[in-house]
């Protein structure tokens, strides 16, 4: 009997595909799609509160903030070119609480102001721009008039690159295609040109106000001071802060002797700081005006309590340390006050005594960075 041997042809299988997957993607877009809108007010919600608490802190009463996303454009009528400066660093410079301790809530600041208290009329192209050097990084930010001016600058950035200072070039500037006022590209060098020498810095023109805010061995403050002061061929020169990193660290290094053997006391659950903190006070106050260029006082408390409402007081008890700064003869403008809650605690809110640790306040110079 003969045996007769059979194959069988097998159909071509499709690959396995995980089908389960296809539902978990399609509510995962969905989700993302219901969560943007959420996520994108809530950081234009915090973009605007910070600019116009900053603006309160610089009392620049006269202005007010309009934003979109993390873009403000400032407005108002300026009473002095030197007001609207310090209106326009103040909300630069200011921070808001993050989830990582503390950010920038606002990127770019574009200025509309009304100049008729001054009796001027439009200064001329809105072309503005800012470069900062922070971490190596050397970024450009703002508006070109062309490509070629544009290119120019970028080119002569690169030259810039000398480590540690400035490790890579970030370009973030875009082109508004405004006619080129006589003077502009030399401006624009003279920006890269200090800005560069700064182990922290950043250079602005704006409004036709060139300014730089820099952080440097005090060794080579003298010689970049000079050099910002020049006059230039567009505009004017507004403010130049130029601080050493010598002075930074001792100011800071005495705050905090300070204000580690003592704490500012406040009354329970309230902002009201206690009389036994005055003498302390008269030395923190001191101290500050020994320092140099602005401070920033971090209002933080322990985990006890809800979250939003520990923010709160912490804000108000930074307010309060600022008042009592200020009535010792510390300029205002000097002086920033954001409240932390109870981020960044520096020791176990688990024990009676770290959450005592936990509820402070800390004073810094605002490193030019931030």
């Amino acid at each position: 009997m003969r045996t007769r041997k059979v194959r069988r042809a097998e159909a071509e299988r499709l690959p396995f595909v995980p089908y389960a997957v296809v539902p978990l993607a399609a509510l995962g877009l969905l989700l993302l799609f219901a969560i943007w809108p959420f996520a994108f007010g809530v950081v234009q919600a915090t973009a605007q509160r910070t600019a116009s608490q900053a603006l309160v802190e610089a009392d620049a009463s006269w202005a007010r903030s309009r934003v979109s996303g993390q873009w403000i454009t400032l407005e108002g009528r300026p009473p002095s070119r030197e007001a609207a400066d310090a209106a326009v660093d103040a909300v630069r410079k200011a921070r808001a609480p993050a989830l990582f301790g503390s950010a920038r809530p606002v990127t770019r600041i574009r200025e509309n102001f009304d100049w008729s208290l001054l009796g001027e009329g439009a200064v001329g192209p809105n072309t503005d721009w800012s470069f900062r050097v922070a971490d190596g990084v050397l970024t450009l930010d703002g508006d070109m008039p062309n490509t070629e001016i544009r290119q120019e600058v970028v080119a002569a950035a690169r030259t810039k690159i000398d480590p540690p200072r400035v490790i890579s070039i970030q370009d973030s500037l875009s082109i508004n295609n405004e006619p080129v006022a006589d003077g502009f590209l030399e401006v624009a060098m003279r920006g890269l040109n200090t800005v560069s020498k700064c182990d922290r810095g950043v250079s602005a023109f704006t409004t036709n106000r060139f300014s730089l805010d820099c952080e440097l061995p005090g060794a080579e403050a003298a010689a970049t001071r000079k050099l910002a002061l020049e006059p230039i061929p567009l505009g004017e020169v507004g403010a130049i802060n130029v601080i050493s990193r010598e002075a930074v660290s001792s100011c800071e290094s005495s705050l905090e002797e300070l204000l580690g053997d003592a704490r500012i006391e406040f009354q329970s659950s309230s902002a009201v700081i206690g009389a036994s903190s005055a003498g302390l006070l008269d030395d923190v106050a001191e101290a500050v005006r020994a320092c140099p260029g602005s401070l920033r006082i971090a209002g933080y408390t322990d985990s006890t309590g809800l979250p939003e409402t520990n923010r709160q007081l912490s804000q108000a008890r930074a307010e309060a340390v600022r008042n009592a700064l200020i009535a010792r003869g510390v300029p205002s403008g000097r002086l920033v006050a954001t409240g932390y809650g109870d981020a960044s605690p520096v020791a176990p809110n688990s024990t009676a005594a770290g959450r005592a640790q936990n509820r402070r306040i800390e004073i810094r110079v605002i490193r030019v960075s931030e």
